[in-house]
C-alpha cells in the first residue's frame, strides 16, 4: 500500500478541499471497484460540502446499484461545471472515455486526479496515486481517508467493502493479503454489510444469465498454446434475453481449467466493441503484457483490452498422423 506520508496524497486534499464542484469517473463498463470507489470518495467529499456528481459513459451493473447514491449517475456533464475532475479505477487513459469528447480534461487547466491500482496505468492526470500493489482503488482509498482524517461512515464502508470484495473475487484471488483482511475487518465494524455485498456480487444469478453462461462454457476449449477460450456475441445475448452485463463472472469459472496457461474471454458488446478479458493463476504469466499486445493492460493475474469491431468464429481441421505430425486445414 501507498505510504501515508506520500506527497501526492497532500496535493489531491489539498486540490479537493479547494474544490466546489467536483466530477468523478468512473471506468467505461464500472465494475464493483469502479463503482465503488467513486461512491465512496464521492460520499466521503459531500460531507465536507462539496457539490459532486458520479459519471460514467455506461450504466451500471446490476450487483452495483443497491449502493447509496448509485442511482444518481449522470452518462455526461459539462466539463465549465467542475473546478476538479477526478477519476477512479481507470487503468489507461481511453477507459475515462470523456477526453474524447472533453480533450480539455488533460490541458492542466483544471486539476485532474487519477487515482487507480493497475500496473498499465501510466500516470495521465496532473496529481496521480496509483499503487499497482493495491487490490483494488477502494483499498487505496482507504489509506486517504485515513491520511485526510476524513470519517468513514456506515454507508462509505460499503462501498469501499464493495470494491474490495469484487477485486479480490470474494476475498479468494492471490491479491488477498493480510492488510486486505484487517482493512476488511475494520470496514465491518464500522458496519459495512459483507453479507448483503457478497449476495449481490457473487450469488445472484437470474436463469437468462446463466443460459448465457451456458453457452460460453459449451464452446470453451485449450488451444495448442495451453490457454483456454471462449467467446461471446450478441446474437448470443438476444438467444437468451440477456446482454453483454449478464458475463460478469463466468471468467472464474475459464481460470478454473487445470494446466491451463491463462484464459481469454472474447466478449461482443451491443455497440460494436469487443472486450477481452484475461485470467490467470500461474505466477510465470504477466498477463498485463499480454493485453499490452493489443492495446490493454491491468495486474499480472487479470488484465483485459478492447477494440472497435465484431466476433467472426474461424474454423479449421488438423488430420493427426503419428508418424508425420499431421496436416492441417
Amino acid at each position: 500500500m501507498i505510504d501515508p506520508r506520500h506527497e501526492d496524497f497532500q496535493k489531491a486534499k489539498n486540490a479537493m478541499l479547494k474544490a466546489d464542484r467536483i466530477c468523478i469517473i468512473s471506468h467505461r463498463g464500472p465494475d464493483g471497484d469502479a463503482v465503488g470507489a467513486n461512491l465512496a470518495l464521492r460520499l466521503a467529499l459531500e460531507a465536507l460540502g462539496k457539490t459532486v456528481i458520479s459519471a460514467c459513459v455506461d450504466t451500471l451493473p446490476t450487483n452495483s446499484k443497491f449502493l447509496p447514491k448509485a442511482d444518481t449517475y449522470v452518462q455526461d456533464f459539462d466539463y465549465e461545471d467542475f473546478d476538479l475532475i477526478i477519476s477512479v479505477d481507470c487503468g489507461d487513459l481511453k477507459l475515462v472515455k470523456f477526453h474524447e469528447t472533453k480533450p480539455e480534461i488533460l490541458t492542466g487547466g483544471k486539476p485532474f486526479i487519477n487515482i487507480d491500482h493497475h500496473e498499465s496505468n501510466n500516470g495521465f492526470g496532473t496529481i496521480n496515486i496509483v499503487d499497482p500493489h493495491a487490490c483494488a482503488t477502494c483499498l487505496i482509498l482507504y489509506s486517504f481517508f485515513a491520511f485526510c482524517d476524513w470519517k468513514i461512515t456506515i454507508d462509505i464502508a460499503n462501498c469501499l467493502l464493495h470494491g474490495i470484495y469484487f477485486d479480490t473475487g470474494g476475498m479468494m484471488h492471490s491479491n488477498t493479503t493480510s492488510v486486505v483482511f484487517k482493512v476488511c475487518g475494520d470496514l465491518m465494524s464500522r458496519g459495512a454489510d459483507v453479507k448483503r455485498i457478497s449476495k449481490e456480487l457473487f450469488h445472484t444469478t437470474p436463469v437468462n444469465k446463466l443460459r448465457l453462461w451456458g453457452k460460453i462454457l459449451e464452446r470453451t476449449y485449450v488451444n495448442e498454446e495451453g490457454v483456454t477460450i471462449s467467446a461471446v456475441s450478441k446474437q448470443d445475448y438476444r438467444m437468451v434475453g440477456a446482454s453483454s452485463r449478464d458475463t460478469g463472472g463466468v471468467i472464474d469459472y475459464l481460470n478454473a481449467v487445470p494446466g491451463s496457461k491463462y484464459c481469454v474471454l472474447l466478449a461482443e458488446d451491443e455497440k460494436g466493441f469487443v472486450k477481452g478479458s484475461l485470467r490467470t493463476q500461474r505466477e510465470d504469466v504477466n498477463l498485463s503484457d499480454v493485453a499490452g499486445q493489443w492495446g490493454g493492460g491491468g495486474h499480472p493475474k487479470a488484465a483485459g483490452f478492447g477494440m472497435t469491431g465484431h466476433l467472426k468464429p474461424v474454423m479449421h481441421w488438423k488430420v493427426e498422423d503419428g508418424e508425420n505430425g499431421g496436416v492441417e486445414f
